[in-house]
């Protein structure tokens, strides 16, 4: 079950997951991407939009979490994008130089057509 103020949506291969929270904890992180995992497995997901457009802070544990789960989506040949970092987190993103790992776009549209 997904914490409260994140959604999943699927368009084919596609999964979009809306964080609608200001602080996102690495226990909502984890359960966030074992939900997307099981798109993988069960709904033939393949690529992941990740919107953090209301994400203001991202405990850093959260990062081990989407690195965790590139490994699975490359698996599958699949990507994972980043929407909308504010710039503290976009901060702890290029700081960890993870910005050139995850594909970070401005819009929704954008990161869907860089599949």
């Amino acid at each position: 079950m997904l914490p409260d103020g994140f959604e999943i949506e699927q368009a084919g291969q596609l999964v979009t997951a809306h964080l609608r929270a200001a602080e996102v904890a690495h226990a909502d992180m984890q359960e966030l991407v074992q939900e997307c995992a099981e798109k993988i497995r069960y709904d033939n997901a393949q690529n992941f939009i990740f919107d953090l457009e209301d994400v203001e802070f991202l405990a850093s544990a959260c990062i081990g979490s989407l690195v965790e789960f590139l490994q699975e989506v490359e698996h599958c040949r699949g990507q994972i994008a980043l929407v909308s970092c504010q710039d503290n987190v976009s901060f702890l993103f290029k700081v960890t130089r993870l910005d050139q790992v995850f594909g970070m776009f401005d819009d929704l549209e954008e990161a869907a057509e860089s599949f």
